[in-house]
This record gives C-alpha cells, structure tokens and sequence, in this order.
C-alpha cells in the first residue's frame, strides 16, 4: 500500500467513529432538546473540530496531495478532501471550546423556542397556520412578532458567533469566515455574487409584477389599503414562500391526504425505496423537539434519517419529499468508494435533488397521478399550481439575496448596525418596507445565520441544478412521475458518483454541460 493510501486510510480510521457520534448525539439532541443530549452533542462536535483542526493533517494533506502524479482519480480526490475538511477546521483549542459551547447553547435555545401570543406558546407550525390563514391585521402581526421573539434571545450570542468564527479564519489567512466558508467548499466567492447579480438583474422586473399582484392580493385578504401592508400581512414569517392567490386552494386538497403515503407513493413511482428511511425518521411534532426539518446521514452506510413535523398540508407535503430526496441521494452512492466520498459532491448538488423531489407537488402529472386530483378539478388546479411554482421560484431567489448579502455583509463587520442592515436588504430585494420604528434583531430569527451559517447559496446554486438535471432527464426519459426509468437515471447520472468529482465536475458529467443558468432564468419568465 502507497503512503498515499495510508494517510487516507489512517485518516479514515480516525474521523470516522468521530463523525458518527456527532451525527448519533446531533439526531438525540434535535428529537428530545434534552440538556444531557445537547451536551453529548457538544462534546462530540468539539472532538471531531479538534481532529480535523490538527494542523500537522493539514500541512500533511497538502503535501501529499502536491506530489501526487493523479494515476488514480479517486485517490486524488480523497486527498483532496482530507486538504479541505482540515482548512475549514483550523482553529486553537480555546476557540473549538468556544464555539461549540456557544452553538450549544443557541441550539438549546432554538430547539425549545415556542413564539408567544396573548401568553400562550405557539409552535412555528402554529404560528404558520396563523400567518397564513388569518383575515385579522392583529392576530398576524401578533403572530409575526411572536416569531421574532428568538432573535432577541440569541441576538448577543450570534454575533458573539461570528467574531470567533472570523478569529479562526483570519488566523489562518482568511478575510473573514464567509470567505473561508465558500473557498473550502470550493465556490469562488467572485463568481458566486457575479452570478448572483445576473439572477438578481434576470428577476427584478418579474418579481416586482409579482409583488403588486401579491399585494393586492394580500390587501384585499385582509380588507387594508395597499399602504397599509406590513410585513406581516404576506403570510410567511419571512417572506420566503409564496402565499395562496386566488388558485385552487392546495392546502384544502392535501388536508385530506397523508403525507407518508404520497411519499411512498411518489418513490416508489420512481424505483427509490424509502421505507427503512422512514422507519428511522422522526416525522411529527411534539415540545422540545428541533422545528426545523432535516436529513441526517449517521454513518454513510445506510443509516439515514429525516426530521419533519408533519402536518397533513401541501408545506409539509413538499417538505417530506424534499427531505427524502437528500436520503436517497445518499442511500444510492456506491458503498464500494472510500468512506471520504460516501456523501454528495457539494450541498448544492444534494440540495438540488432536494429542490427537484420537493417540487413534484406542484407538477401536473404527480397532482393527477400521486395525489388524484379528480380530472374535472385537474386542469384549474394544475393551472394555479404552475403559477405557483414560478411565485415560489421568484419570492425565494430574492429571498436568497437577502441572505447572501447579509451573512457577508455581517462577518465583514458583525459590530455594525445589524438590525438596520437587514431591513435595508429586505426593502431592496423583497420590497418589504420596515415596520416604522422597529429596532430588533430580526436577523438573528432566523436558524441558519448561527447553525447554518454560509449555508444559504447552495439552495439557490440548488435550483440552478435543479433546472438544469430536470431539462435533460425529461428530454432522455420523458416525465419524473411513476417512472423507474427516472429513478435509475438519476441513480447512475446523479448518486452513484458520490463526492468522486468536484460539483462542477459532476454536474457536466451528469448533463453533459457545464452550469448553465438560463435554464431556471427561462422558468422565473415563463
């Protein structure tokens, strides 16, 4: 055996069972919100820091991989691999310390938040219904601001977040964690807001329309003038979805429907299988338990798992899918690659699949096929759900930019007037206005920005892929709905592979083309 397959086996041996138990004690700590879970949890994630952030594996990684000759792809990539998880870990001891007891302690705090209204506890799933279905100015704005409730908790601890993250990245070259955070995950940070101002400039004129039609919408709703509308008034905590308007309501059909069996249905369909998954999965509410749904590869062996809070609604429908297409993209890598590239090539691309499944509940084929949407209701709901497929695709591209903005623009000076920098971004790509004299940390209301930070450019890159993958296969294979061959194409094109290639490398060999985002541009104009 090469000293190149030593250090990586011996690499192996190490970060594996250290992975595991972060990922063990991660799925204990988001199903209970217990203090011993969190604390295990904790414990864990400062371990495996601690090994990645050795700066001699570094230094090692780097060496090894600038005097490998390539022979053998797959072991370059693996060195590789080893080279970035080590530069995104470096930090000292105190810092690891630091920062796990931190995200802890906010993640306890996220986990056991309920918003509350008139003195009464309210979950998000709660306070959605709320937003979305109240005719009453009060009772949403009650709603909304009982949302934003955990950004004043947190608000002190995130960016006490952000100045250690960024110690840590500038200690070892970075300008500041987000730089660090995108070049470890090899995004150019250049080519990433260069694109993004494209998508901005391609959805401006369509998402303004958008707006005055929601708007006009969301008065009528509540029976205000247009000048009157608050942030509140548009039935998302943040604006990040696209409210009913006018179409064939989507949640009354779903309410009768299961979203377990539709999921089962919609895989199966596909020759995906699932059910293990969901036997593993924690898919309904109760109190302490994490709000925010996720998947979770424990082992990269099979042991796969997602988190929902169902609800028999189309939001939670589409969640359900959405969170099972990361499962099978992760059941379906070939168990024969190294355990370094047992998992997708980057989180846009698993974030894609995601993005592709979630987005069948509002495909024509799947509301007949899937849902059985009686033919004498087909064409009006498909109608409204095509529209709504495109609202969604616009408010969320500009939702993203939000994000985007803001994380940089916060771990470039996380002193700085926070609270004002957000809304001012708000009004420039939502069109929002700030409620007049608010002064709160609304940022820090949302999960992602301490948990998940640097996170929010792979949903949109996501749907660039999204668009593009669904482009090919439907020109190979015809629909996605009921159809194995679907399934098998993605498998062999999209999964199997694993994180063998770079994204972009991958997502030539899957389309045969390199990005190429007029595909998802042409559905924000359609």
């Amino acid at each position: 055996m090469s000293t190149f397959e030593d250090f990586i086996e011996e690499t192996t041996a190490h970060a594996r069972p250290l992975e595991h138990a972060v990922r063990s004690n991660m799925w204990q700590a988001a199903t209970t919100g217990a203090k011993d879970a969190l604390d295990a949890e904790r414990e864990s994630r400062a371990a495996l820091l601690r090994f990645w952030a050795n700066r001699e594996l570094l230094e090692r990684a780097q060496s090894l991989l600038a005097a490998y000759d390539g022979t053998d792809p797959i072991t370059a990539r693996c060195l590789k691999v080893i080279q970035l998880a080590a530069a995104e870990a470096q930090q000292d001891e105190a810092t690891i310390d630091e920062i796990t007891a931190l995200e802890a302690q906010v993640r306890d705090a996220y986990y056991n938040f309920r918003g509350e209204v008139d003195g009464e506890r309210l979950s998000d799933n709660a306070l959605d219904d709320l937003l979305r279905t109240t005719t009453d100015p009060s009772s949403a704005r009650n709603a909304w601001e009982a949302s934003k409730q955990i950004g004043m908790q947190v608000a002190d601890d995130v960016r006490a977040l952000t100045r250690l993250r960024n110690r840590a990245a500038q200690a070892h070259g970075y300008r500041d964690h987000f730089a660090r955070a995108l070049a470890v995950h090899e995004i150019e940070e250049d080519f990433l807001f260069r694109l993004f101002a494209d998508l901005e400039t391609a959805s401006r004129g369509p998402f303004k329309k958008l707006l005055a039609e929601i708007s006009a919408s969301r008065a009528a709703h509540f029976k205000i003038d247009l000048e009157a509308l608050q942030p509140w008034h548009y039935a998302d905590r943040f604006f990040q979805s696209a409210a009913a308007m006018g179409e064939t309501d989507l949640d009354a059909l779903f309410s009768q429907r299961e979203p377990m069996n539709l999921a089962l249905q919609t895989y199966d369909g596909l020759g995906l299988e699932v059910r293990d998954i969901l036997a593993r999965s924690d898919l309904y509410e109760r109190e302490g338990k994490n709000q925010h749904a996720f998947c979770l590869d424990v082992d990269r062996s099979g042991d796969i798992r997602t988190l929902n809070n169902l609800q028999p609604n189309h939001r939670w429908t589409q969640t359900l899918l959405h969170e099972l297409g990361h499962a099978v993209y992760n059941l379906y890598i070939d168990q024969d690659l190294p355990w370094l590239l047992r998992k997708p090539p980057h989180l846009l691309s698993t974030e894609a699949i995601a993005l592709l499944m979630g987005a069948l509940t509002l495909d024509s084929s799947w509301l007949r096929e899937v849902a059985g949407v009686p033919l004498a209701e087909a064409e009006t709901l498909v109608s409204g759900a095509q529209a709504r497929k495109r609202a969604g695709h616009l408010i969320f591209t500009r939702w993203v930019l939000v994000m985007v903005h803001f994380e940089r623009a916060m771990y470039s000076n996380p002193d700085q007037d926070l609270n004002t920098l957000w809304w001012q971004l708000v009004e420039r790509f939502q069109g929002l206005k700030p409620p007049e004299g608010r002064n709160a940390p609304d940022w820090a209301a949302k999960y992602h920005i301490p948990l998940a930070p640097v996170y929010y450019q792979n949903y949109e890159l996501g749907l660039l892929v999204a668009a593009q993958l669904e482009h090919h296969l439907r020109q190979e294979i015809g629909d996605l709905v009921g159809r194995k061959e679907a399934g098998a194409w993605l498998v062999e094109r999209v999964f199997h592979a694993g994180a063998s290639f770079p994204w972009d490398q991958h997502v030539g060999a899957a389309t045969g083309e390199p990005l190429d985002p007029a595909y998802f541009v042409a559905s924000l104009a359609a």
